[in-house]
């Protein structure tokens, strides 16, 4: 057998042990030296099969061991994202990986904005999750005029919806979104900001949140762990004029 075959025949053996519950949900796994001794394979490959389902989500390391996460939560994108983990009885942490601040638009911003690259906006960046596992990171930009007023609160507050900060000082409220929606593999910062392995699939948002006016208040990139969330989208058929009136009789 391939050395790839041995990799992919015991990350099977350990899936299905996983999911039968032989290690409980949130149990500690045999350390590599026994997996290697029980399997009678070598500690790299027991250590490229653990890598492989981790990048499931199906463990989680913590220093040189690994622990269950079984059954795995799937969680819907939503925007109250804190209220839906707080409603699963979690405690969700977000935190500021980047201060709050005003910045010059790059062009890459400026194009979601429909803007000339360089006028201001405010800029953060948080990362999701409980206190074990983070689940995502937000990357948001607002159009400056509307919020850097809310600067220092978001500096003191993380959690703050500044949609309806906005809406409640400016009597501005979206209504369209527009998503983009990208899967692929994280970069390295992305991979040590989120505690995952560099084969973990994540999925890449895009947003835009635009007034009935189509103007943006907020563009925003989350990259959310591929395992642990559902994205689900309702569309409805728009009817066409014969369908809704019937013929005439002539």
């Amino acid at each position: 057998m391939t050395e790839d075959g041995k990799i992919e025949t015991l990350a099977n053996t350990l899936r299905e042990r996983i999911k039968r519950g032989d290690f409980g949900t949130d149990g500690r796994l045999p350390p590599v030296t026994q997996l290697a001794k029980d399997y009678q394979m070598s500690r790299t490959t027991v250590y490229q099969a653990l890598l492989f389902l981790q990048s499931e989500s199906l463990l989680l390391a913590r220093g040189n061991s690994y622990f269950v996460n079984y059954p795995i939560m799937r969680i819907p994108d939503a925007p109250l994202f804190d209220k839906y983990m707080e409603e699963q009885g979690l405690t969700p942490i977000v935190e500021n990986i980047a201060e709050p601040e005003v910045i010059r638009m790059s062009a890459e911003v400026a194009k979601a904005f429909g803007q000339q690259e360089g006028l201001h906006v405010v800029h953060r960046m948080r990362r999701h999750g409980i206190i074990e596992i983070p689940y995502r990171l937000a990357e948001n930009w607002y159009p400056a005029d509307l919020a850097a007023q809310f600067l220092d609160a978001m500096k003191q507050d993380p959690t703050l919806n500044i949609l309806g900060e906005i809406r409640k000082a400016h009597g501005l409220a979206w209504a369209k979104r527009h998503d983009d929606i990208i899967a692929r593999l994280p970069t390295d910062k992305e991979t040590e900001l989120l505690s995952i392995v560099r084969t973990t699939p994540i999925i890449e948002v895009r947003q835009q949140w635009l007034t009935q006016e189509d103007r943006v208040l907020l563009f925003n990139i989350t990259l959310l762990i591929a395992a642990y969330f559902q994205l689900s989208y309702d569309t409805e058929k728009q009817k066409k004029q014969e369908e809704v009136e019937p013929p005439k009789q002539q």
